[in-house]
């Protein structure tokens, strides 16, 4: 999954880019980087490392780390209860998130078209966590 969108309703264009699932050293490895940038081209205004952190405290939780150039600039956790159902759990976290990157980056036109996907990769990254946890028993 990877997907391209620019604003529409910014001075400077800027431009998001949702990778593909990438593993790094932290754990958990397995994440997805969404890069926010002029559209020109340059540097990261943000770059959120996205993780599925699995079941804390009977809760789904993500964690979603802005840090472009490497500088963490903000640390956003994001908890549902597991007695929801993974897709109402999912909207919501993916609701949750694609407000607060709003906004960081105060352009609605940008994020009404990236909800789907950051979905697919919530989804995609607790998919992952459970195939892991199952191949461990």
């Amino acid at each position: 999954m990877r997907s391209l969108w620019t604003s529409r309703e910014l001075l400077i264009q800027q431009q998001a880019q949702l990778g593909l699932r990438e593993y790094d050293s932290r754990q958990p490895a397995c994440h997805y980087n969404l890069h926010i940038q002029p559209a020109c081209g340059g540097l990261d205004y943000h770059n959120y490392h996205i993780r599925y952190l699995g079941i804390k405290e009977d809760k789904h939780v993500w964690s979603v780390v802005d840090a472009p150039s490497g500088q963490e600039k903000s640390h956003r956790v994001y908890a549902f209860s597991k007695e929801q159902l993974i897709r109402e759990v999912i909207d919501a976290a993916s609701s949750l998130l694609v407000t607060d990157m709003t906004n960081d980056v105060g352009d609605p036109s940008l994020w009404t078209r990236l909800a789907e996907s950051l979905a697919l990769a919530l989804l995609d990254l607790y998919q992952h966590e459970l195939e892991k946890s199952s191949a461990r028993r």
